[in-house]
């Protein structure tokens, strides 16, 4: 696996454990709108996600490249979720936004390493970035249908 695909790889982990700090700091306010069952199978299915990506990095002997990649850009996206949510963390409604643009730059990250995996032909990673990219997806449409709800209930009071 070339350098290219192992700092993608480190990418979807920064998304991965950026993404269970927001569901775990955000908790309060989440569970508003995904229900504290919601919340918890979310972290969950992150936390498999860290895993997988964590130990391929390892089998694959990719972890000097990966890790420091994903604490990179684990840094950088701490930094626009700071100037985002800033003090909002109680906020629904902001984490939702947050959420709607963080999901979105998972899903591009993921189909980077979706074409990678299918260049290479590799069908663990493809299987790999078939389920980085539904995850995603489906916590993308979630959340749109959420905000959207939201947007409807505070027009209305």
């Amino acid at each position: 696996m070339n350098e290219f695909t192992s700092k993608k790889l480190g990418e979807v982990l920064a998304f991965a454990i950026v993404g269970k700090e927001i569901f775990e700091k955000g908790k309060e306010a989440l569970v508003q709108v995904f229900e504290s069952d919601g919340v918890v199978k979310i972290i969950e299915e992150i936390e498999k996600h860290i895993a997988t990506l964590t130990g391929l990095a390892t089998t694959l002997n990719i972890s000097e490249i990966a890790i420091p990649k994903s604490e990179k850009t684990s840094a950088k996206l701490r930094e626009m979720l700071e100037l985002y949510v800033s003090d909002q963390w109680h906020n629904p409604i902001e984490l939702l936004e947050w959420l709607g643009f963080f999901e979105g730059a998972a899903i591009v990250h993921w189909k980077l390493v979706e074409g990678a995996s299918k260049a290479i032909n590799d069908a663990a990673l493809i299987e790999l970035s078939r389920i980085g990219l539904e995850f995603h997806q489906n916590l993308l449409d979630d959340v749109s249908t959420k905000i959207q709800a939201v947007g409807a209930t505070k027009s209305t009071t």
